[in-house]
C-alpha cells in the first residue's frame, strides 16, 4: 500500500506516510482504517508526510475525499495535525492541499519535516506557561 499510519502510544503521536502515486480512494481508505483502530486516541497529534507522493485524481474523487476530511476525519480529531508536502505534487494539487488546509482548524502545511514536528511539539507537547522557555530550548535543539 502508498499509505500507512503508525500510532505511536508511548509518545502519544500518529504519522501517515505516503510514497509513491496513490489514488485518493487509497488515502480515504487509511484514513477510515485509522479511525476505527482500536488505539487510536483522538487526542494524539498527526504528522501526515506526503514527501515524494504523488496522488492521481479520479473522476469526482476530489469532492468526496474534502467531504472525508471536512466532515469526517478532521472533527473526528482532538489535536493538531501537520502536513508535509515536497516538489513530487504538482502545482495544481499542492494549491488544492493548501487550500484544503486552510480550512481545517489547528492545522498547518510545511515544506520541511523537521519544521512540522518542531511545530507539533510547542503546539501539543509543552505546556503554554512554559512556552518561552521551552521555544528557546526547542530552537537551540535542531
Amino acid at each position: 500500500m502508498s499509505i500507512q499510519y503508525h500510532i505511536n502510544t508511548d509518545d502519544g503521536l500518529v504519522t501517515i506516510k505516503a510514497s509513491d502515486k496513490l489514488e485518493v480512494s487509497e488515502i480515504i481508505a487509511c484514513g477510515e482504517a485509522l479511525l476505527r483502530d482500536a488505539e487510536f486516541d483522538p487526542r494524539f497529534p498527526q504528522l501526515l508526510d506526503f514527501r515524494g507522493a504523488g496522488v492521481i485524481r479520479g473522476q469526482s474523487t476530489q469532492g468526496a475525499f474534502r467531504q472525508f476530511v471536512l466532515d469526517r476525519y478532521r472533527p473526528a480529531l482532538g489535536a493538531s495535525m501537520a502536513v508535509v508536502v515536497d516538489d513530487a505534487l504538482d502545482h495544481r494539487k499542492l494549491a488544492s492541499i493548501y487550500l484544503l488546509v486552510c480550512n481545517l482548524p489547528d492545522t498547518e502545511l510545511f515544506e520541511q519535516y523537521e519544521h512540522a514536528l518542531k511545530w507539533l511539539l510547542r503546539k501539543e507537547f509543552v505546556p503554554q506557561d512554559n512556552w518561552c522557555e521551552a521555544a528557546n530550548y526547542a530552537d537551540n535543539s535542531w
